[in-house]
């Protein structure tokens, strides 16, 4: 008979029947389950109480180890600021030297243009324009040599000042390498201070935090404490450095400055003044030259006027001379013994001789006096040219060089 009928009659199947314990066994059955209880209870009670006391104590071992982590985080953060600090000051010290030795180098840049572009000019133009001179006046004088001097100085000033300017130009580089040095350590310095305040502020119970589970080690560390002390102390020392190295050098470059500009002056001075004494000179020569040329021309005039005078006997005589040999003439016209040599006849022969040897004498006279002019007259024209020379000199050395160099106004640098 199926199941479905056997339903459909209200008749229930029974299975077969299986093996049973004892009243015995299962009242040993509770004994051994009530013992297990037992012992797993109190195994239990141990493990709570062990939990518990584990609990308290590694509760109490984070608290303090979070507290001393904490504790160096806020010590760690005080040096780094410390050692910022240190950091910032030898950076604004730097750049305070650094400003300083710039504003040398412009002084010392200027100094050089100054002397390149006026002082050299000037100097070899004020030579250029004595080579002007002509005739006895292109004398290697006092003037000369000062101006050639003057020239040697300024140049030799320049080679100084442009060798201490690649010194100064070194040594502000020098400085800024050691303020990049300072810059980067300040930025690793701030970065390390945010990163040390932000672990601070970090909680155990934040959402966003999780148990890392990479494989990246979690402190790939680069140096050691010592070591991070020293490349700090190393950039503080460096900057130091240069900054004692960039102080004497302003020091030298200031006291260059004063020198270059104390020679230059001198010798300046020097070249004036023989520029001054070497136009009182030719003033006082060109003045004795046109007294004596004044004095050339009056005795040129006053020999024309004996020239002219001396003609004028001589023409006269001449007449004398006609007078007397016509009246012998007319003389020899008289008849028979009247043509005798009588006090007239001898009169007229002694007046004759005597007119002869007044013009000889006058003739003579007359050729010293023409030559005598032509000698002045020749050295009339030398003393003009001279005049004219030494008038060009004093315009060379008076007007084109003092003026021009009195227009140049020297200042310290």
């Amino acid at each position: 008979m199926s199941e479905k009928y056997l339903r459909q009659q209200n008749l229930v199947l029974l299975p077969p029947e299986q093996p049973k314990y004892t009243p015995r066994d299962w009242n040993a059955n509770n004994r051994r389950q009530n013992l297990f209880s037992l012992e797993q209870q109190a195994l239990a009670d141990r493990v709570i109480s062990e939990s518990d006391r584990i609990i308290d104590e590694t509760k109490h071992t984070t608290e303090e180890s979070k507290s001393e982590v904490d504790f160096r985080l806020r010590e760690r953060i005080e040096d780094i600021q410390f050692r910022r600090d240190e950091l910032q000051q030898q950076k604004k010290d730097a750049h305070i030297e650094e400003e300083a030795l710039k504003v040398y180098k412009r002084r010392t840049i200027d100094a050089i243009n100054t002397l390149r572009e006026i002082a050299v000019p000037l100097c070899q133009k004020c030579i250029a324009l004595r080579e002007k001179r002509t005739g006895s006046d292109l004398v290697n004088d006092a003037v000369d040599r000062e101006l050639r001097k003057e020239l040697d100085v300024t140049e030799g000033g320049i080679a100084l000042l442009e060798k201490v300017l690649e010194e100064t130009v070194e040594q502000i580089r020098r400085l800024r390498a050691t303020i990049y040095l300072i810059d980067r350590d300040l930025a690793d310095k701030d970065r390390s201070i945010k990163i040390d305040a932000k672990n601070l502020e970090l909680r155990p119970n934040q959402m966003e935090m999780k148990i890392y589970a990479g494989r990246v080690p979690l402190d790939p560390y680069n140096s050691t404490d010592e070591e991070w002390i020293m490349v700090t102390n190393r950039n503080i020392e460096a900057t130091a450095k240069e900054i004692s190295s960039a102080q004497p050098l302003r020091s030298y470059v200031d006291q260059l400055l004063r020198q270059v500009a104390e020679d230059i002056r001198t010798q300046v001075e020097r070249t004036n003044a023989a520029f001054r004494e070497r136009v009182a000179e030719m003033r006082y020569t060109k003045t004795k030259l046109e007294n004596v040329h004044k004095e050339t021309v009056r005795q040129v005039n006053e020999l024309t006027r004996t020239v002219t005078r001396l003609e004028r006997e001589i023409a006269e005589k001449e007449g004398y001379v006609a007078l007397a040999q016509t009246r012998l003439a007319n003389r020899s016209q008289r008849p028979g013994i009247e043509l005798c040599r009588d006090n007239v006849y001898e009169g007229l022969k002694k007046e004759l001789a005597a007119l002869r040897s007044t013009i000889a004498k006058l003739d003579g006279s007359l050729v010293r006096s023409k030559a005598t002019l032509r000698y002045l007259l020749n050295t009339q024209v030398m003393q003009e040219e001279e005049i004219n020379l030494k008038t060009e000199s004093l315009r060379i050395d008076e007007v084109d060089c003092i003026t021009m160099r009195e227009s140049f106004k020297f200042q310290s640098f």
